[in-house]
């Protein structure tokens, strides 16, 4: 049995479907199916239950799964004591962020980062909310930068900013206001995420609660695509503000606020609440802090469309 097995068979566990977990171990799912057989095969039982798409764990699989997450914690934790013991100059970080704040956030502090350990090697995943907070509970990430309220006590999370959701259309489309209503959406061609991201199920709700009911013509789960279709003509979207304001110059597109209500998200820090956190990984969360107060004060950006809350 090796370390990898245990990774993988947590990460089917938790995402409860080889094609999810294979995504976000970047891992091929015939070879990751192939690891799970010979482990199960090693300890002379089932672990899971194949359920057409779905998989459960059967008793001894959630059992081995109990134990599996211990022994994953101890080994990381010893080897992060000694990596401390030697000022981090070795080891790894594996970062997983949400694609828009993965644009404007991350570039500018990677490299205060490796100036600060240039022997880590750091990884930074762009990923869904959902597949971050997989990540996190099986192991495979040491932090996080997703979506909050995150609905599971093992994750501890640590709020960075509140960030407002605009409307985007070309600049040749037929709104002359630069604000609109909620409620004024309806009818409008959106282009959007599929409706299994947060950011769509936000948006969703957000409709849900003005009433409205939702013209959706597309969908796309790249943002920068998003925003192509849209300059294109293909119809309007729904994007975080400063995600848009950085790609406005020369783009043919144009920033609707919209109100009544506001729509808006919090985004945050996220780690596992038991899992010791080395001085790397820290270093990391006060330079998203720093990196964040830096862009808020760049005079360009638009102060109200985020709001530091951490």
């Amino acid at each position: 049995m090796e370390l990898r097995h245990l990774r993988y068979f947590l990460a089917v566990a938790s995402a409860q479907n080889f094609t999810k977990a294979s995504e976000t171990l970047h891992v091929s799912q015939p070879s990751l199916s192939v690891q799970i057989r010979d482990l199960e095969e090693e300890l002379g039982t089932p672990l899971l239950d194949r359920l057409g798409r779905k998989v459960m764990l059967t008793q001894a699989g959630e059992l081995f799964r109990d134990h599996a997450l211990r022994a994953i914690r101890e080994l990381e934790q010893a080897t992060q004591l000694v990596q401390e013991l030697h000022g981090a100059q070795r080891g790894r970080l594996v970062v997983g962020t949400l694609a828009t704040v993965n644009s404007y956030l991350i570039a500018p502090l990677v490299s205060q980062f490796k100036q600060r350990f240039p022997g880590i090697h750091l990884q930074v995943h762009s990923q869904p909310s959902a597949d971050i907070v997989t990540g996190l509970l099986a192991n495979l990430l040491d932090v996080g930068i997703c979506l909050l309220p995150v609905p599971h006590d093992q994750l501890t999370t640590v709020p960075l900013f509140d960030e407002r959701l605009v409307l985007v259309a070309p600049t040749h489309y037929p709104l002359p206001q630069s604000r609109l209503r909620m409620q004024d959406l309806g009818g409008l061609p959106l282009i959007l995420m599929p409706v299994d991201y947060c950011l769509r199920k936000m948006v969703d709700a957000e409709c849900a609660q003005a009433q409205i009911k939702t013209q959706v013509v597309l969908e796309m789960t790249s943002p920068e695509g998003i925003l192509q279709a849209v300059a294109e003509g293909a119809g309007l979207t729904i994007l975080p503000e400063l995600y848009v304001r950085l790609r406005l110059a020369g783009s043919g597109l144009r920033i609707i606020d919209l109100y009544d209500p506001i729509p808006r998200h919090s985004v945050g820090l996220a780690y596992q609440a038991n899992r010791y956190q080395n001085i790397a990984a820290r270093e990391f969360g006060t330079l998203c802090r720093t990196t964040m107060t830096r862009l808020l004060s760049r005079p360009k950006q638009s102060r109200r469309s985020i709001v530091t809350t951490g």
